[in-house]
């Protein structure tokens, strides 16, 4: 039985959706503001080819994306934008979830972005490059705010599911978390 495309489902605009939904989760912007703020990031990529091109045939690792769009949006709602793994070194797994668990941890006013790739096998290489956006940890379970629809999609990260290098998937861990990806943010007080 065929089932219909979802919005998302063709496009290479997780990364997008990703700082929305932070967005949405932070500041609670509706619908409208969230396509206004698409429709401009999608005009302003328009305006670079390269980096349009780059983006709809995923030859980026889209953080340039997120950062642009984070530090654009910040001048709308305010956000205390941190990267601690942008400069190295990468955590191990452990690190990094404890690390988004103490920032998740206040509760309200905090959410994490960042890039995982899905393998099927630990041979073969990621059949999913995806953004997303953790809103909470509870125990051992990072909690994605996600846009995908897929049945399949990925919504809960266990803390013993994932690597941070790739060279340490396996076929226990085949989700790789990219650290200097990841943004923490939260509402400036």
């Amino acid at each position: 039985m065929l089932k219909p495309f979802y919005q998302g489902k063709l496009d290479t605009f997780c990364a997008i959706y990703a700082v929305l939904n932070a967005l949405r989760l932070l500041y609670g912007i509706r619908v409208l503001k969230a396509r206004d703020i698409l429709n401009e990031t999608l005009m302003g990529l328009a305006s670079r080819p390269e980096a349009f091109r780059a983006v709809l045939t995923q030859e980026t690792d889209y953080i340039p994306l997120v950062d642009n769009l984070l530090r654009i949006q910040s001048r709308a709602y305010p956000l205390d934008i941190r990267a601690p793994y942008a400069q190295g070194p990468l955590p191990g797994p452990d690190a990094f979830f404890a690390a988004c668990k103490d920032w998740l941890a206040p509760g309200r006013g905090r959410a994490i972005v960042f890039r995982f790739l899905r393998s099927l096998t630990p041979e073969g290489g990621p059949m999913n490059r995806h953004w997303t956006t953790a809103d909470r940890a509870d125990g051992d379970v990072l909690h994605l705010f996600d846009c995908s629809h897929e049945a399949e999609a990925i919504l809960n990260i266990n803390r013993a599911s994932f690597v941070t290098s790739a060279d340490r998937v396996s076929a226990e861990r085949l989700l790789h978390i990219q650290p200097e990806s990841a943004r923490f943010l939260r509402v400036p007080f």
